[in-house]
């Protein structure tokens, strides 16, 4: 963004394709490390990742997960590296990968937890110091956020927050709390894993063994690798695991799954491989059939929206101008279009209420709050005036499933009176600027 510029939404769209084709890359070559004769095996694993539409899909949007993947897969490498020469300097570099992928995503914190139980599990006790304080360096951003703030909130605290958006509505019950792992882990387990590998798969029973075989694999792998004494990859996909599981129902989506996705893949190798030395020719058959149809239906799945990508990528000017519904990136352009017009229509003072806060304080240069996520009428009035809001961006979303919808929406339209309309777009009024009315809401 600094050497491109901000709205540069094409540029954002070419890294997050050379990322992904990076860490096909570093896949490839994680695999040497742990499958040095195996390979068939690695070529199928690779193909899998490739065409691997939970890969595709979320590394073709101008989001973090593209980065995300490839630091998870350069901590894995450079892991693996100093495995092999027991340097310090590798290990220093794995350190800095560990750093950047905290920066990239708040559970990135997970891969100094499991760095210091492989130090700890392993005796390596001198690397311990410096490992603390490349951690310490990775909370950089949070020390700043309590010196200017007074407070700040983890990714591990909103966990157990009846609502990540709004603390201020207090923690989740015991009861509550098992609910939530209970139906996670059967949506991670009979839905989003299995649809990792096998694209829209659908309930009926016949689809039962496709959708089982990565599970036991996986089992079976983990196992091994506790026998092997494989700390870190072990404990870095459970706590991983573990966090999903514990995180809201609505956040349980494949997009969470995809920076897992190569490590779940190794570590359910370790089982093809304990079958290939048993010589269970009937299995490892039945494994790669189902390898093979993952791959087909991934590939067919991104062959049908080639086009569609192809056309997103080469249609993205630098302003986005000229542009249409085809794009799946219409509602980023939207939201950043509305925060753009604020910076050039409002006053430099102003404060502006949103979903996204941190995007529209980047394209709009004005102070910005996040939603208090509730329709309660008490709540949100006080929210406001104690923040100061003039600006409110309204999000005219059809899907009511939608948490803005449940909450923050319903006290909108509920006083109308209090809010007016300053901007939107005419064509697709996805996202409205709307000024408060602080003598009718607020007195």
């Amino acid at each position: 963004m600094f050497i491109f510029g901000r709205e540069n939404i094409f540029m954002m769209k070419v890294f997050s394709l050379i990322f992904y084709l990076l860490s096909i890359l570093l896949f490839y070559l994680n695999l040497n490390f742990y499958f040095k004769k195996e390979k068939i095996l690695k070529i199928f694993l690779v193909l899998i990742f490739i065409f691997a539409k939970n890969i595709v899909g979320w590394s073709s949007l101008v989001l973090s997960e593209s980065l995300f993947i490839f630091l998870i897969l350069s901590t894995l490498f450079f892991f693996n590296r100093f495995q092999q020469t027991n340097k310090i300097s590798d290990y220093i570099i794995f350190l800095i990968f560990c750093t950047l992928s905290v920066f990239t995503r708040g559970n990135g914190v997970i891969v100094f937890l499991s760095t210091l139980i492989f130090l700890f599990l392993t005796k390596r006790n001198k690397l311990i110091p410096i490992t603390f304080i490349f951690l310490i360096l990775s909370q950089i951003w949070g020390f700043y956020l309590f010196l200017k703030t007074g407070h700040t909130s983890t990714y591990f605290q909103q966990v157990f927050y009846k609502n990540i958006y709004f603390p201020d509505a207090g923690k989740i019950s015991f009861y509550n709390l098992i609910e939530r792992i209970y139906f996670n882990t059967i949506i991670y387990f009979t839905k989003i894993i299995p649809g990792t590998f096998l694209g829209n798969v659908n309930s009926q029973l016949y689809y039962l063994p496709l959708k089982i075989i990565p599970i036991i694999t996986f089992l079976g792998g983990l196992i091994l690798c506790i026998r092997k004494k494989i700390y870190f990859e072990t404990s870095l996909i459970i706590i991983n695991l573990i966090v999903l599981i514990l995180w809201p129902v609505y956040f349980s989506t494949e997009r969470f799954f995809a920076p897992l996705f190569s490590l779940y893949l190794i570590i359910s190798s370790f089982s093809i491989v304990w079958l290939t030395e048993r010589k269970k020719s009937f299995l490892l058959l039945l494994y790669y059939i189902f390898l093979t149809y993952s791959i087909l239906i991934n590939f067919t799945i991104n062959f049908v929206d080639v086009p569609k990508k192809v056309y997103a990528l080469k249609n993205t000017d630098f302003n986005f101008r000229n542009d249409n519904k085809f794009r799946s990136e219409l509602g980023v352009k939207l939201l950043f279009q509305t925060a753009i017009w604020a910076k050039d229509n409002t006053p430099k003072n102003c404060v502006i209420m949103s979903m996204k806060p941190e995007l529209i304080y980047l394209y709009s240069d004005r102070k910005t709050v996040i939603f208090p996520y509730t329709d309660n009428d008490f709540v949100v009035i006080n929210y406001m005036k104690n923040n100061r809001v003039d600006y409110i961006i309204f999000e005219d979303n059809p899907d009511q499933k939608r948490l803005t919808n449940l909450t923050i929406n319903r006290f909108i339209l509920k006083h109308k009176n209090a809010f007016s309309m300053v901007y939107t777009d005419l064509e697709v009024p996805l996202y409205s600027l709307l000024k408060v009315n602080k003598e009718v809401l607020i007195k």
